[in-house]
């Protein structure tokens, strides 16, 4: 039976706790990051970073608490090799380019030691690599040619010119 009572006047529900519309959109855009596309794989995402407590959480709250959720997996999955400050975004690339949304909402709410062994390797596999670290240098000086076609005749004539001027005089 319904728990909600309809009178001809009267419509009323017991009050259940509900997110934020502005805050589950921000969850469902995170989680479609990650391949997710399912509405029912999204709103169990929503909720796992939720829980029952969080909410009234502001949508960047949320967002904060889904990524330390997330690469708290990451970091299990991956290992001590793979974690700084890029783990979210190559873990992320790692998971799309292995397909781990195919796996449902349900691979990102298991612990990572209860995962098939071989996905695990893959998704360690496809972790790209990392960029290098910028660093200072000093830049070769350039010429600039208005008119390359030119510049090659220009170029091209030149030793003809050359050797007029080492002819022998009289």
């Amino acid at each position: 039976m319904d728990s909600v009572t309809t009178h001809p006047f009267l419509s009323f529900a017991p009050a259940m706790p509900q997110a934020r519309a502005d805050t589950r959109d921000a969850l469902v855009g995170f989680f479609q990051d990650f391949g997710f596309t399912g509405r029912g794989d999204l709103e169990r995402l929503a909720s796992w970073v939720l829980g029952v407590r969080e909410l009234s959480l502001s949508p960047e709250a949320a967002l904060a608490l889904a990524r330390w959720r997330v690469e708290g997996w990451l970091a299990e999955v991956l290992g001590p090799s793979h974690v700084g400050p890029s783990l979210l975004v190559r873990g992320r690339a790692a998971f799309v380019l292995v397909g781990g949304a195919r796996w449902g909402a349900d691979v990102l709410m298991r612990e990572p030691r209860a995962l098939p062994e071989a996905w695990r390797r893959a998704v360690c596999e496809a972790v790209p690599m990392a960029a290098p670290s910028e660093m200072p240098c000093q830049m070769r000086e350039q010429v600039l040619v208005l008119n390359p076609f030119m510049d090659m005749v220009r170029r091209w004539l030149r030793p003809a010119s050359r050797q007029a001027d080492v002819s022998p005089s009289r």
